[in-house]
């Protein structure tokens, strides 16, 4: 039996239906996996730079940690037979632009690392980030989580989800133009803001940031 960690990204808990579509895919294609706890909250810097710290030292390691923190994530705990290679099936390649179209990073991730979730890639590491997960927020795994992602998605599954392929074009037309960053900043921004209830304009604004800084990653 192991355990896995999945923390469903800003760009899913932000886009509403997309948490909610991303949770009830999972718990579809892993029926007998088991939820152990449930929270969505804010990452402090402190733990988005423990929680990557594998990567500190690489090109992209301060734009994860800005990423992680654009808004609020959700973790729960996933136990199961095989459940760490499973979940990461089910999501699909890291990277949204190799991942199988019918994957969730491919259904529903925008671009590059922009790519909706983390998940534990071998059982030795998930058991690091489990206990540094349930030591630094208050993720229960002692309680159970499937009611709590049953409530979430009977909450917030009728969000509209309809920008991804729009938000795609645009940053691959950004990749390519000379008008400002700005410019697509604020186009992306207003594409996201009918998947984005409850979140003010400066916040949806700066997952627009975060998704053209990921493109940056690739201009640079």
């Amino acid at each position: 039996m192991e355990r896995t960690l999945l923390v469903l990204k800003p760009d899913a808990t932000m886009r509403r239906g997309v948490g909610a579509a991303i949770l009830e895919r999972i718990l579809d294609a892993l029926p007998d996996a088991r939820p152990l706890g449930f929270v969505e909250r804010g990452v402090p810097k402190s733990l988005a730079e423990q929680h990557y710290f594998i990567h500190k030292g690489k090109f992209f390691y301060s734009w994860l940690i800005q990423f992680i923190r654009v808004g609020k994530v959700v973790a729960t705990v996933l136990e199961g037979d095989d459940v760490v290679k499973r979940l990461r099936a089910v999501l699909g390649a890291t990277f949204v632009d190799k991942a199988n179209p019918e994957s969730l990073r491919g259904k529903y991730g925008l671009v590059g690392g922009v790519n909706v979730a983390h998940a534990s890639d071998e059982p030795g590491n998930a058991e690091k980030e489990i206990t540094l997960w349930t030591r630094r927020t208050s993720l229960d795994i002692g309680s159970k989580g499937r009611n709590s992602i049953l409530a979430y998605i009977e909450k917030w599954q009728g969000t509209p989800i309809r920008a991804t392929q729009q938000i795609r074009s645009l940053c691959r037309e950004y990749t390519q133009s000379y008008s400002s960053r700005a410019h697509y900043q604020e186009r992306i921004t207003n594409l996201l803001i009918g998947e984005c209830p409850s979140w003010t304009r400066r916040k949806i604004q700066k997952l627009a940031d975060a998704v053209l800084g990921n493109m940056d990653l690739d201009k640079d």
